[in-house]
């Protein structure tokens, strides 16, 4: 069953998107101006789902994105507590909310802090590490 609504406040330019009702809701920022509304669910009882989305400059975020899927990274995730982070992963990677959202995940490698370098390395040291 699609319980799925979308309204807009044309006033105050935001777009709202219910995938249902819950009691115990959580909000989590994806990113500027969008916000995931989260039932996170219960250890060993109901699954987490995503009970809507909200996008806050409707307008700024369509003209920015020009009609093309909203992509969202992932990085700013690792502050939300184990459970959470896990909850807004498996609603955001599944319909209702992949309809509206493409979220991404990328890697940026970065190099530790290193204490004792005195030269700079070459690439063909590189090889020997």
């Amino acid at each position: 069953m699609n319980d799925t609504k979308v309204s807009y406040d044309k006033n105050a330019d935001v777009l709202y998107v219910s995938f249902g009702r819950s009691e115990h809701i959580t909000g989590i920022e994806l990113a500027d101006n969008i916000v995931l509304r989260l039932d996170v669910g219960h250890p060993g009882g109901k699954a987490p789902r995503a009970v809507g989305l909200t996008f806050i400059s409707f307008s700024h975020i369509m003209r920015h994105h020009r009609n093309q899927p909203i992509r969202i990274p992932l990085a700013d995730m690792g502050q939300l507590p184990e459970a959470v982070r896990q909850a807004v992963l498996a609603v955001t990677t599944t319909p209702p909310v992949s309809d509206f959202l493409d979220i991404t995940l990328s890697l940026s490698p970065r190099m530790p802090p290193w204490t004792g370098l005195t030269e700079p390395c070459r690439p063909e040291d590189m090889g020997a590490l």
